[in-house]
């Protein structure tokens, strides 16, 4: 699979009306971000800095908004610039704004409070990439500091779909919303197929072939096929088992506090929020 991660979903993504679960922190899991900034904010051994890996408006927002400085890094401009713009904040003398690849961050050690990443380490094209991030992160990271993900994890026991056909039937039937629907094609219908057990590496353009397939076969129909095409991103990501991703950031100097779930839908069994604090 390939290492190079094309990233053009500013468009969609930095649209308000698509600013919405999963591909957006729910209201509950911007508390559950809210709930350790917070806590940053009121430690006087920690920073009062949060790094925001990619441009996250909600995060930022809650950041800057408990007094801390907001450093936002993503790699695009576009994708800066559009979600900079859903901000309450934007241009507040806390709103830090860096277009940079994570993997060339060279702040001050120990600078930051808390680092937040929202999905951030899926964008990752490799483990070894996933692994110099969380080097880069504990070495930014003061002692006792966060770490806190929003990651789409295969959980230890998946309960997920694995016949197509009911998981239309169920769609149609409406026993499962279009968001349900949507993750589980993209992440596990087809997982057997796109996804290497050793590498953690998802073929995200095979995906969509094998969608693709189901429309010409009139599996799914045309307005079934627009839903999971609504926020299409042709790319390789990385997807871990829940044991394999704690064991990978534990490895590097972190122990995990907690995760959250927010319900009711059914995808936020696929979306873990974890928290680490850097020992």
């Amino acid at each position: 699979m390939s290492n190079i991660q094309p990233w053009k979903v500013a468009e969609k993504r930095g649209k308000k009306e698509n600013r919405v679960p999963p591909f957006a922190p729910s209201e509950n899991e911007q508390e559950f971000y809210k709930k350790y900034l917070k806590s940053v904010s009121e430690d006087k051994e920690l920073p009062k800095s949060a790094l925001i890996l990619g441009a996250t408006p909600e995060v930022r927002d809650a950041a800057i908004e408990l007094g801390a400085e907001s450093t936002a890094v993503d790699i695009s401009r576009e994708m800066m610039d559009k979600f900079s713009s859903l901000m309450e904040y934007n241009g507040h003398s806390l709103d830090k704004q860096i277009v940079n690849n994570w993997l060339e961050m060279d702040f001050p050690e120990s600078y930051f409070g808390i680092v937040i990443g929202d999905a951030s380490f899926n964008n990752l094209t490799s483990k070894k990439h996933n692994l110099q991030l969380l080097e880069i992160c504990s070495r930014i990271i003061a002692k006792q500091g966060f770490l806190i993900l929003r990651q789409v994890i295969y959980p230890k026991e998946n309960k997920g779909y694995n016949d197509v056909l009911k998981l239309v039937k169920d769609f149609r039937n409406k026993k499962i919303g279009w968001r349900d629907f949507y993750i589980e094609l993209r992440f596990n219908i087809f997982r057997d197929k796109v996804y290497d057990e050793e590498t953690f590496q998802y073929d995200g353009k095979k995906n969509y072939e094998l969608i693709e397939e189901l429309y010409n076969k009139n599996i799914i129909n045309e307005k079934e096929q627009a839903l999971v095409n609504r926020f299409r991103n042709d790319v390789t990501n990385t997807f871990y088992p829940e044991e394999e991703f704690i064991k990978m950031i534990e490895e590097q100097g972190f122990k995990q506090l907690e995760d959250f779930h927010d319900k009711p839908y059914k995808f936020f069994d696929y979306l873990f929020m974890m928290v680490f604090q850097k020992k």
